[in-house]
């Protein structure tokens, strides 16, 4: 896993596994198969695809959108949560969203 510390302007998808310290200032989205650990901002929505990992220590100033990842929030701030397959929720330890959305 790399670390990034970067600012990104506009919305991004991974190449490869992260860990970010920075900020994107669109939507962040985890293609299938790569794993982010954020410790930074996401603008917009963190996108998390089927079969793609996530640990969001940092900022999620949009929706977390789960299609069916595997998805924890570690003591940060997420405004929404969109799970969409509720064999693959997201854990969170603080339960620090303030709603969540099953579709």
């Amino acid at each position: 896993m790399d670390d990034l510390i970067a600012i990104i302007e506009g919305s991004v998808a991974l190449p490869r596994d992260v860990r970010l310290y920075g900020s994107v200032t669109g939507t962040l989205t985890v293609p299938r198969g790569y794993k982010c650990e954020l410790f930074g901002t996401v603008g917009r929505d963190l996108v998390i695809e089927r079969d793609a990992s996530a640990i969001v220590h940092g900022t999620v100033r949009g929706t977390l959108v789960n299609k069916g990842g595997n998805v924890v929030i570690e003591g940060s701030t997420v405004t929404q949560i969109n799970d969409h397959n509720p064999a693959r929720p997201t854990r969170s330890a603080l339960q620090s969203a303030s709603s969540i959305i099953n579709s």
